[in-house]
């Protein structure tokens, strides 16, 4: 993609050797706002940002002028050859239909204080999405971002038309859960869940698709052939360290009730060294109140958290607040956090 000059003095492009420190000095005011509204601290090492910047201008070399470098696109804006903004993007398929939307996940907007409302950001995007039309070669593309719920970008997104799709809460990792049951149990995954998670994964496909969130597979047929997969993803003796955990809920019977996945990873630099807990991909049966559903499931990943010394938790891929499943989530000890908003590029 070549350079794109907005207005009379925005110029949007990639990165070019020799911005490095131009662009870090951008995360690190993007990193210590995240931690004014609550998110994981970056580190204070001078050291880190250092070897940012030269990371950074390694891979302007490679990139050639090109904002793409293998899924990872990366954009910076210019005011009289200045940095004054930066956005990246990383490029995937959420699932196995060919019909399912490419996404550009959107990470790290940033724009220095004395460029805004000046249509910085606005271009970045724009162009983000430009160059995520051309890498899908005309196949429908999905930009979403994630928005903490204190940042003020929310009235920015929404003047762009992204519309929130998913929400997500946030709590402290404890040893005791806030609200005890009798008649449920939570467990990893086995094999003979297969079925019953087949069900489950189709009724939070059907879900997302309600929410008018198009990153994902449309619900699929329940056959053989998907539950056998299933069971055998599950049978597996073996696991990559950053495969997730799938966890079930069942009641007094063994019948599988509620269903998540957990994904706990460290964070790499600028963050400050620490772990991160994803719980997602809630499916509840319908027939269930989700608070006693929920309530041995959010207990048994905090004992996984806690043995991976992750001192918070994240519960995404929510329906919005007011509504059963996200209220539960705050019953249960977690406060809002997030919201995923997107719109077709």
């Amino acid at each position: 993609m070549a350079a794109v000059t907005v207005g009379e003095r925005i110029v949007v492009r990639a990165p070019a050797p020799g911005e490095g420190s131009q662009i870090a000095v951008l995360w690190r005011e993007l990193w210590d706002a995240h931690e004014r509204w609550g998110g994981y601290p970056g580190t204070r090492d001078d050291r880190v940002y250092a070897r940012l910047a030269a990371r950074l201008d390694d891979d302007a070399r490679v990139r050639g002028g090109q904002p793409l470098l293998g899924r990872h696109l990366h954009l910076i804006a210019a005011i009289h050859g200045h940095v004054c903004g930066q956005v990246e993007g990383w490029f995937e398929r959420h699932g196995a239909e060919a019909r399912t939307p490419y996404t550009c996940e959107v990470r790290s907007l940033i724009v220095h204080p004395r460029a805004r409302a000046m249509g910085v950001g606005r271009a970045l995007l724009t162009n983000l999405a430009r160059a995520s039309s051309e890498l899908a070669r005309g196949a429908p593309t999905v930009l979403a971002a994630e928005v903490l719920e204190p940042n003020p970008a929310h009235t920015f997104y929404e003047r762009l038309g992204y519309r929130a799709v998913a929400w997500s809460t946030r709590m402290i990792v404890t040893h005791e859960p806030r609200v005890r049951v009798r008649e449920y149990m939570a467990r990893t995954a086995e094999p003979r869940d297969a079925l019953a998670l087949a069900v489950l994964e189709s009724m939070l496909a059907a879900r997302r698709r309600g929410a008018h969130d198009e990153r994902f597979d449309r619900p699929r047929a329940i056959d053989a052939t998907l539950v056998g997969a299933i069971a055998a993803h599950l049978g597996r003796r073996q696991r990559d360290a950053n495969d997730p955990y799938e966890l079930v809920t069942v009641d007094a019977r063994g019948d599988v009730r509620g269903a998540a996945s957990l994904v706990v990873s460290p964070l790499d630099p600028p963050f400050a060294r620490t772990r991160r807990t994803l719980l997602g991909r809630f499916a509840i049966d319908p027939a269930r109140e989700p608070l006693p559903v929920l309530a041995p499931l959010i207990a048994l990943a905090c004992r996984f958290a806690m043995a991976a010394e992750a001192p918070t938790m994240e519960l995404t891929d929510l329906t919005c607040p007011g509504t059963p499943l996200y209220d539960a989530m705050l019953e249960l000890g977690a406060h809002p956090w997030s919201r995923i908003v997107t719109r077709l590029a």
